[in-house]
């Protein structure tokens, strides 16, 4: 393979790792917000969500 290729391929590799690692860490913050406030609060709140010109991520609020 040429040079470039095979940094190419590498960058790739590395940078998608990244991407999932990111990616499957938020996934699990998100599960155990919604689960903790389950059991905690008793209600069944998403951990993402868009409601009425808000889009909320875990407890924080945005207007749209």
């Amino acid at each position: 393979m040429k040079k470039g290729t095979k940094t190419f391929l590498r960058t790739v590799y590395i940078s998608s790792t990244v991407v999932f690692c990111l990616l499957f860490g938020f996934l699990a913050a998100a599960k155990a917000y919604e689960n903790t406030v389950r059991i905690g609060f008793g209600e069944y709140k998403k951990a993402v969500e868009l409601n009425d010109g808000y889009f909320r991520i875990f407890d924080y609020e945005i207007k749209l």
